[in-house]
């Protein structure tokens, strides 16, 4: 064998050993894993879908104190700014316009009791026991002395003598027979037109007999109801007309939100529904709520938007008439729900959608049936588990 040939064998063996080493390493080297992908677990979530509405508090409990009757004031005891409490004098008359409301509440009375006594009577005969007792008697007495005209115009002796009898009996009889008809009269019961006609007039004196009662009682201007007072207009010594505003009170504690909603929001935006509520003035608080009124008109402006009230279910100090306000009013909401992120779930028209699962080793694709759509988290009504890894990517 020559130099060469040595050569050449030497070099092919190294090379077989070479490849049996190279794929004898390759099998006992252990393969590269799968590196694990960006995942979040299915959890139990409160789902909610909200609405969010920017508004104004505005206060409900306003009202107006007005001048019950032209007259001058004497004394004026509040100022704007101060605390009442309900049924406070704010200011009083002078004794003029008090004496002419107290005779007219007394005329007013004294129709009443006259209608009250007539309509009274029409529930009873027209006459009393005794009245009737009486009048049969004279009745009794009235059927003698028909009697003894009778006699006396058989006996009487020529035609002046007759005439003038026959006259007289004549009246009688007229007398007897009116006499009687008094006596059922009086005996009956008064008929439906007549008890009608008492029940319009008494109807009417206690209508004003009330009118009148409630102007002397306003006499003394008091206040509606315990609050503010936020304007005053009345000065003493000074006379006002009838129905002149002389202060208007407010209840600081009567506050509604008055918010709007977008033309898109308006069909799903319902009465009853729960809003939380945030105001600038207190931003550390979350205040609850709940829409009591829809304004089906759209308001003025460029945007179409829609007024909402909104009524407190308590209203902590430190708001006031005016004071800013967003609100977030409930739509939907799912307690104890599978749920996950919203960007985790693609969007899909229907309430069906994939989504890939990470078991620990690979990913596959699992169609999933969702539910609510929250502002957050989508609800997941079945084809996942709670804590399966959903992969987020």
């Amino acid at each position: 064998m020559n130099k060469r040939v040595v050569i050449i064998f030497v070099l092919f063996v190294i090379l077989v050993i070479s490849v049996a080493g190279y794929f004898g390493f390759a099998t006992t080297e252990q393969p590269e894993p799968t590196p694990a992908p960006q995942t979040v677990p299915v959890t139990r979530c409160d789902v909610e879908q909200t609405v969010t509405a920017p508004g104004n508090l505005v206060n409900v409990g306003l009202a107006n104190v007005n001048m019950p009757v032209t007259g001058r004031l004497t004394q004026v005891n509040v100022r704007v700014g101060d605390s009442v409490k309900a049924g406070q004098v704010l200011a009083e008359l002078d004794a003029v316009a008090k004496s002419e409301a107290q005779l007219k509440l007394i005329e007013a009375q004294e129709t009443l009791n006259t209608a009250q006594k007539t309509r009274t009577a029409m529930d009873y005969p027209r006459a009393t026991n005794e009245f009737i007792k009486d009048y049969k008697q004279q009745i009794k007495l009235q059927n003698k002395k028909i009697g003894l005209l009778a006699a006396a115009y058989e006996s009487a002796d020529g035609p002046e003598a007759k005439a003038a009898a026959l006259e007289a009996l004549s009246n009688a009889q007229i007398e007897l027979n009116t006499m009687n008809a008094n006596l059922n009269w009086y005996m009956g019961h008064p008929s439906e037109a007549d008890i009608a006609a008492a029940d319009s007039e008494l109807a009417v004196a206690q209508a004003k007999y009330e009118a009148v009662r409630a102007v002397l009682g306003s006499l003394e201007i008091k206040a509606p109801f315990n609050g503010i007072i936020l304007e005053a207009n009345a000065q003493s010594g000074v006379t006002f007309n009838a129905e002149t505003t002389l202060f208007k009170v407010g209840d600081p504690k009567e506050l509604e939100v008055e918010a709007n909603i977008t033309e898109e929001d308006f069909p799903i935006v319902a009465l009853g529904q729960d809003v939380e509520l945030f105001f600038d003035a207190r931003p550390e608080l979350t205040v609850q709520g709940k829409v009591s009124r829809i304004i089906p008109q759209r308001t003025g402006g460029d945007t179409p938007l829609y007024d909402i009230y909104i009524m407190l279910d308590e209203v902590p100090d430190g708001l006031a008439d005016g004071m800013t306000a967003d609100t977030a009013i409930t739509i939907a909401k799912r307690e104890g729900v599978l749920c996950l992120p919203r960007a985790v779930v693609r969007a899909s028209a229907s309430d069906t959608t994939i989504v890939k699962v990470w078991d620990g080793a690979q990913e596959t694709e699992r169609e999933i049936k969702i539910g609510l759509r929250g502002d957050t988290f989508i609800e997941i009504v079945s084809g996942l588990d709670e804590g399966e890894q959903v992969v987020t990517r």
